[in-house]
C-alpha cells in the first residue's frame, strides 16, 4: 500500500511540475500535431509523462535509477514512445535500437557502443537489474537527436523531440558532429580477460585514449578449474606448448581502421597468453603502433612486449604498462602520453 501510495504522489508531482511549465492538454494535443514530443522520467518513479498524459514505463513498475552520475532506465518503452524499434540478442547480449536511419548497438556490462557502426565509449555501462535492461538515457536519447535536461531538485529527466531534423538543428556552416569522432575511432583496445581484472584496465585505458573497445572471448571459456596453476590445468599446458593457438570468437571490427592497437592481457608464467599469440597471428598490424598493457601480481610485462615485438617485426611496439584494477586515471594518461 504504501509503495502504491508514493507511485501516485510522484505521479502527481511530475504532473504539477507540467503544468506549472505551461504544458496543459490542449497545448500537449498542439505540441503533437506539430510533430514534437516530450516525456518526463523521475528517477524512482514507475511512470513517465508523454505530452501529458500519465503511462507506466512497463508493466513489471521498473523505475529509472542513478549510477555513476548517469541515469538508467529500462529503455524500450521510451524509445518505442519515441517512434523507435529494440531488439534484443540474448546470446551476444546485445541491445540494438533503431530509430529513423540511426541505429545504436550497446552491450551488457560493455562501456563500448557502436553509433551507425562508430565506435564510442560510455561514461557507464548498460546492465541488467531485476530481469531489466538499463540502459543510459542520455547517451541513447541524444544521439537519436533529442534535447535532454536534468532538474536536480525534481531528480526528473525531460526528453524533448523538436520536429526538426539534424541538418536543420546544426548551422550550415558547422562541422559535422561525427567528425571528432572519427578522430578518436582510430585508437582501438583489445583484451583478453579471464577472471575480469584486465577488464578493468581495459575499459579504464578506452576511456583515457578516446578508444574504441573490443573483448577477445576464446570460444571455450576458461573455468576456474582451467585456471588452477598449482594442477595440470589448461592454461599451464598451453603456456607449455609452443604450437598451443587457442581460439576466439570472431572480432566485429576492421583492424585497418586503426593505427593504435592497446593490447591488453593478464601475465601467465612470465608472458602473455597463448590466445593473444593467436589474434597477432590472425591480424596484420603491420605499420601499426601496439601499445600492450598487462595485469599480473608480480611479474614484469617487458617478456611479452618483447614476444610481440618478434610476431610484428613490422608495426611499432611501444614500452608496455604493468597495471591492476585500480590503476588510475592520471597513472593511464601519463603512460599514453610518453
Amino acid at each position: 500500500m504504501m509503495k502504491k501510495t508514493i507511485s501516485i504522489l510522484l505521479s502527481l508531482l511530475m504532473l504539477f511540475s507540467l503544468m506549472l511549465t505551461g504544458c496543459a492538454a490542449d497545448d500537449s494535443m498542439e505540441t503533437q500535431a506539430n510533430d514534437t514530443m516530450e516525456i518526463l522520467l523521475q528517477i524512482g518513479n514507475p511512470n513517465m509523462m508523454v505530452n501529458g498524459a500519465v503511462k507506466p514505463i512497463d508493466a513489471e513498475s521498473t523505475v529509472p535509477i542513478v549510477v555513476n552520475g548517469r541515469t538508467l532506465l529500462p529503455i524500450r518503452a521510451v524509445v518505442e514512445e519515441l517512434g523507435g524499434t529494440v531488439a534484443w540478442d540474448g546470446d551476444t547480449q546485445t541491445v540494438t535500437l533503431q530509430y529513423g536511419e540511426d541505429g545504436i548497438k550497446l552491450v551488457i556490462d560493455s562501456q563500448s557502443a557502436y553509433v551507425n557502426g562508430s565506435p564510442q565509449t560510455l561514461d557507464v555501462a548498460p546492465t541488467v537489474i531485476h530481469d531489466r535492461t538499463m540502459l543510459p538515457i542520455r547517451f541513447v536519447a541524444e544521439h537519436f537527436h533529442f534535447d535532454v535536461t536534468w532538474n536536480e531538485v525534481e531528480q526528473m529527466v525531460t526528453i524533448t523531440k523538436t520536429g526538426q531534423t539534424p541538418e536543420q538543428l546544426s548551422p550550415p556552416d558547422a562541422a559535422p558532429a561525427e567528425q571528432p569522432e572519427t578522430n578518436e575511432s582510430k585508437s582501438l583496445v583489445v583484451y583478453f580477460s579471464a577472471t575480469g581484472t584486465t577488464k578493468v584496465l581495459a575499459e579504464k585505458i578506452a576511456g583515457a585514449a578516446g578508444a574504441a573497445i573490443y573483448e577477445i572471448v576464446p570460444k571455450i571459456p576458461y573455468t576456474s578449474e582451467d585456471l588452477n596453476y598449482n594442477s595440470d590445468c589448461r592454461a599451464n599446458r598451453e603456456q607449455q606448448d609452443d604450437m598451443a593457438r587457442p581460439e576466439f570468437e570472431p572480432i566485429a571490427v576492421n583492424m585497418e581502421d586503426y593505427d593504435t592497437i592497446y593490447l591488453g592481457y593478464p601475465i601467465w608464467w612470465g608472458t602473455m597468453p597463448k590466445i593473444i599469440n593467436t589474434f597477432l597471428e590472425t591480424y596484420d598490424l603491420s605499420g601499426k603502433t601496439i601499445m600492450p598493457f598487462c595485469t599480473s601480481g608480480g611479474s614484469g610485462i617487458s617478456s611479452s612486449v618483447a614476444a610481440i615485438g618478434s610476431i610484428c617485426p613490422n608495426a611499432e611496439v611501444k614500452d608496455g604498462m604493468r597495471g591492476t584494477a585500480s590503476t588510475t586515471s592520471a597513472q593511464i594518461e601519463e603512460w599514453i602520453a610518453k
